[in-house]
């Protein structure tokens, strides 16, 4: 897995960390897993991390609180009306 990434960040020039997809991968390629299972895995990763992220967000929503954060930073140099 840090083989991919430093020749990966050598080609693109620029720092490319692994993230968990990155290293489901690594594992599956370890276990010779067939290419079409490893994609399917890294897809489920995804969708699982997708599902927290929904019920976190429905129990602590924080929408709101970051839209009235950002009104009030982006709006912070206009005079008072």
């Amino acid at each position: 897995m840090r083989l991919i990434a430093d020749k990966a960040t050598r080609a693109y020039q620029r720092q490319l960390p692994v993230n968990a997809t990155g290293a489901i991968g690594a594992l599956a390629c370890e276990l010779e897993l067939q290419v079409k299972i490893v994609r399917g895995l890294g897809v489920m990763a995804r969708a699982i991390s997708l599902v927290g992220h929904i019920l976190e967000e429905s129990e602590q929503p924080m929408a709101t609180e970051l839209w009235h954060r950002v009104d009030d930073e982006a709006t912070a140099h206009l005079p008072p009306h």
